[in-house]
């Protein structure tokens, strides 16, 4: 069965629109699976496991605050921190904000733990 020109044309268009607003949303906020991954090697240092953050967690953190270019996207990292940080176990939350200085970073972070409202949390990136 052929499709018209019209209907090829629609199809076309469907297909553009739906990759512009897929791509739009991609950019709106940092995905949790980025954030975690890259954080990841900090889970010895929050855990008091280590004295310093090794040079993954610090090239992580540095790559994430680069993200956090908007209100919202800090809330998102702040929100994926705060899930990850749940399947932890243990940790120091007061540790978060010193990640950063250990690492050289002028970034600000908060303490998170469950009971951070991220939406309201003020950091700097």
């Amino acid at each position: 069965m052929k499709m018209s020109r019209t209907a090829t044309f629609l199809a076309g268009l469907l297909s553009i629109v739906i990759l512009i607003i897929t791509r739009c949303e991609a950019l709106a906020s940092v995905p949790c699976s980025t954030v975690i991954e890259e954080v990841a090697p900090c889970t010895s240092f929050l855990q008091e496991s280590t004295k310093k953050p090794s040079q993954a967690c610090c090239s992580g953190v540095k790559k994430v605050s680069g993200e956090g270019v908007t209100k919202k996207d800090r809330a998102d990292i702040c929100q994926c921190l705060k899930e990850g940080l749940a399947l932890v176990g243990n940790y120091d939350p007061n540790l978060i904000p010193q990640l950063p200085k250990a690492c050289g970073l002028s970034v600000k972070l908060p303490p998170i733990d469950k009971k951070t409202d991220c939406s309201n949390v003020s950091f700097m990136m």
